[in-house]
């Protein structure tokens, strides 16, 4: 149900993690009767009912061991909007709990969450984009951030180490950072306007893509076929495409905002080779749910539980 990284584990008085699928009420397998459902969707999709939801996060608090934290989620909208919560409770009108059902039209937009304050559980939800959790080991301020292609070409890994230096004072070799599991460079085909978007941005983007051969499918081998004069059996058989590396994409935004490699750990596995622990929108073609990755400061250190 839950996957922890170790160099956020040293931290007594954190607690974080990142969701799997295992362990919950849901199910997105038609194959499977309702009884044998086990799928952990923590988010609000219109293919899930909002009691098995609500379970699911229940269950998924208390494997964290979070009980009495408040859950901060927001209306993620691939965006570089940054929500900072302080004491005196900005932003706490997204807090949720397990019992209730927000909509997303109540929850304010962005898609990254910086708190100081003990007992606030910032959350992000995903299923292929990726969920990364900054930690200021010395100054105890947390962030969580949604990044896919989009939030990611506009730097908001990097906006966000920035604005911890601004309103908390933390310093770059202070931070601690976990890039979560998410689709990684096997599997995320992107098109012109991706490639095209990174390449006006980052002077290094060439490092970030990879061009990938694959096998033509049935339909594709066919309308090859239709397309040419006359029919061969020569035509091409396979199809080169080009892949981003997002991973790779933050974790070079983070090594520019100083923060230094051996405190990033950014070997999660890919959310789309692996349907047997994870949801992955692409792979599922939008039929799937949602995981969460969370880190707060616990108001009192202690242990997290082990699922």
């Amino acid at each position: 149900m839950i996957r922890r990284v170790p160099s956020l584990a040293q931290f007594p008085w954190l607690v974080h993690g990142f969701s799997t699928r295992l362990g919950g009420t849901s199910s997105f397998d038609p194959s499977r009767s309702a009884r044998s459902a086990t799928d952990l969707n923590l988010g609000n999709v219109a293919w899930d009912s909002a009691e098995k939801v609500a379970e699911n996060r229940r269950r998924w608090l208390a494997c964290l061991q979070a009980k009495g934290m408040k859950l901060v989620l927001q209306r993620q909208v691939h965006s570089d909007l940054i929500r900072t919560l302080d004491d005196v409770g900005t932003g706490l009108q997204a807090c949720t709990t397990p019992g209730k059902k927000s909509r997303p039209a109540s929850l304010p937009t962005g898609d990254a969450l910086i708190t100081s304050r003990p007992g606030l559980l910032l959350g992000v939800l995903v299923a292929d984009c990726l969920p990364i959790l900054l930690v200021d080991a010395r100054r105890r301020v947390v962030a969580a951030l949604h990044c896919g292609w989009r939030g990611t070409a506009r730097r908001l890994a990097e906006k966000a180490v920035g604005r911890m230096r601004l309103l908390f004072g933390s310093q770059p070799n202070d931070l601690w950072v976990a890039i979560g599991p998410g689709i990684q460079s096997c599997c995320y085909a992107v098109g012109a306007e991706v490639i095209e978007e990174f390449s006006c941005q980052f002077p290094y983007a060439e490092s970030l893509f990879v061009t990938r051969s694959r096998p033509l499918s049935p339909l594709e081998t066919k309308r090859s076929i239709m397309i040419q004069a006359f029919r061969s059996n020569f035509g091409p058989r396979t199809k080169q495409e080009t892949h981003l590396d997002l991973a790779l994409a933050n974790l070079r935004q983070l090594r520019a905002a100083g923060v230094p490699e051996s405190q990033i750990a950014s070997d999660a596995l890919c959310t789309s080779c692996h349907p047997e622990l994870f949801f992955s929108h692409r792979r599922d073609a939008g039929y799937t749910g949602r995981m969460m990755g969370v880190v707060g400061i616990r108001k009192k250190p202690g242990r997290g539980g082990r699922c």
